[in-house]
């Protein structure tokens, strides 16, 4: 299964019988669920039951979690108790993989789930973290451009090799990414964005105009924001004004409150000029990335894609439009993200009978990753063998497709300044810079500062930089402030063996999830400390057992 778990919505997807994505509706016959969740005492229910609620008992029901996914200070807080973004997420991914095998009648384990092209590390354990806590077997955490991209690549394949731009504007996320597709590869150029930037704040934009009408016709200037149920009523009725502003250029919202009906005109006209520094700031977003792409070698694009909901706003499609010289094309917004993760998904496990199957014509271990998916008779007899099994040839061949992807962030240590080691001076040097394609290794030589050392200190730190044109800048490094420490920990060296000097050497490894594995070795001795860096540490045992406690005895509708 392919998840798109999204912030306003998410969507199920699986690859049917004949090798096609396809949607699998929800217990209420949709094929979209709205990601907001309500705790109605030992029931949690998740959906629009859920999202009808929010007005009645504000107090608990939770929406816009995704925003908050890997933040170790936000907690939801109801009468169930306190709990984290990854624990109400993996209630929605509950909700949506019952209803899905209630709908196709069989039992779901293997998931591939989806989340923004710049979701940090700790953004991206905290999206696994829930899959797991889900009891859900996670293949993989896909950027959900590269998912989009796979999935319109799968109905629009030819031979010529293209560059596409998919601008992917979701309910509280924006990503914009460079992606070149051609028979059968995928390739990531670069990405950027804001996950904190999306359809939640176009919304929010019309929740002020909808107050600022109110207060214009009633009089009354109480802030109404202040007010949990009349901010629940004025959220979903800015949801339906936009959508109704992008058919025509006027909407009438019906608010009430107070015991009094009110009907408050929206123009789009002033809809778009309250969000034009919204849009500007996606455009602003896209510009970089584009100057990111041409480093790479890419100076154009054929292809505007259009994903996410929010990208079918007139106003994105005319601005697009008028800055980019070409005809934006809006390819199944809402769904097209569940559909490559599904394919994905699919992929993995023809993949893994593939080479399974290679090994035992053969005798000897084989990698589809390793060799790059190059013809020969073994694997030739194998794909054959998978068909008369009845997996389709077009499913085999998606398989064989190669996905390259690149770091959203870039990865260093902190060390002393070279120039001037006696001030101890810090200097942040990256080993893996963002946009760089994964999964990659990268090995940094460096050595001890004193005679009989006892230790190193191991920093982890995650910036924004980008890579700098010469090996000189590369050296030099970057202010410590530029970065968040992830990880620190100490290396405790045999001092009576460890002059000045002696190497040192660390090694960083990132799969193509965009995880990092990082370990700092004294060369000397053999010793080291190694780290995969995660966010599950940030719960405690007491915490871990309340949760479990509490998932036991709840029942998901």
């Amino acid at each position: 299964m392919g998840i798109d778990l999204g912030t306003t919505y998410s969507c199920v997807a699986y690859v049917n019988e004949n090798g096609k994505p396809e949607v699998v509706v929800n217990s209420a016959d949709e094929r979209t669920t709205p990601s907001v969740v309500w705790f109605d005492g030992q029931r949690v229910v998740v959906g629009t039951e859920a999202k009808n609620m929010a007005s009645v008992q504000p107090g608990e029901v939770v929406s816009f979690v995704k925003r908050y996914m890997g933040d170790s200070s936000f907690f939801f807080q109801c009468r169930n108790g306190r709990m984290r973004p990854e624990e109400i997420s993996s209630y929605i991914l509950k909700k949506l993989v019952k209803d899905a095998s209630q709908t196709l009648q069989r039992e779901i384990k293997d998931v591939v789930i989806t989340c923004p092209a710049y979701f940090f590390i700790k953004e991206r354990e905290a999206t696994k973290k829930a899959g797991i806590d889900a009891g859900l077997n996670v293949l993989q955490i896909l950027n959900e451009p590269t998912a989009a991209a796979i999935a319109y690549g799968f109905s629009h394949s030819g031979e010529t090799s293209r560059n596409i731009l998919v601008y992917d504007l979701g309910g509280g996320t924006f990503d914009v990414t460079m992606i070149q597709m051609g028979k059968g590869k995928v390739e990531v150029i670069c990405t950027g964005g804001d996950h904190r930037l999306g359809g939640k704040d176009w919304d929010d934009a019309i929740v002020a105009l909808l107050i600022q009408k109110y207060q214009e016709e009633t009089g009354d200037f109480e802030n109404l924001l202040e007010i949990p149920e009349a901010v629940q009523d004025l959220q979903q009725l800015a949801e339906t004004t936009k959508k109704q502003l992008s058919l025509k250029q006027e909407a009438v919202a019906k608010f009430t409150y107070a015991g009094e009906s009110h009907r408050l005109l929206i123009s789009r006209e002033a809809f778009e000029s309250a969000t034009e520094n919204l849009l500007e700031r996606t455009i602003g977003f896209t510009d970089t990335m584009l100057e990111d792409a041409k480093r790479k070698g890419i100076d154009s694009f054929d292809e505007l894609l259009l994903v996410g909901g929010s990208s079918k706003m007139p106003q994105i499609i005319k601005r697009l439009r008028e800055k980019y010289q070409i005809e934006p094309k809006i390819f199944d917004p809402d769904e097209a993200v569940a559909k490559g993760a599904a394919i994905v998904g699919n992929n993995a496990i023809i993949r893994e009978a593939l080479e399974a199957k290679v090994k035992e014509l053969t005798g000897e271990e084989f990698s589809l990753e390793v060799e790059g998916g190059e013809s020969s008779p073994a694997l030739e007899q194998a794909q054959n063998e998978l068909m008369l099994e009845g997996i389709s040839g077009n499913a085999i061949q998606s398989a064989m497709t190669q996905i390259t992807n690149v770091a959203s962030k870039s990865f260093g240590s902190l060390f002393l300044d070279r120039e001037d080691p006696k001030a101890e001076k810090l200097r942040l040097i990256n080993l893996i810079y963002r946009n760089t394609s994964i999964p990659t290794t990268v090995e940094y030589p460096c050595s001890t500062v004193h005679d009989n050392q006892k230790s190193v200190r191991f920093e982890i730190v995650e910036n924004s930089e980008d890579e700098p044109v010469s090996e000189e800048e590369k050296e030099r490094g970057f202010p410590p402030e530029v970065g968040v420490i992830l990880w620190q920990d100490d290396l405790a060296l045999p001092v009576q063996t460890m002059p000045k000097g002696a190497p040192l050497k660390i090694v960083f490894k990132m799969d193509q999830e965009g995880l990092l594995d990082a370990t700092c070795i004294d060369e000397t001795s053999g010793n080291s400390i190694h780290t995969v860096i995660k966010t599950m540490s940030n719960v405690s045992k007491e915490e871990a057992h309340e949760i479990a406690s509490r998932q036991a005895m709840l029942t998901i509708d």
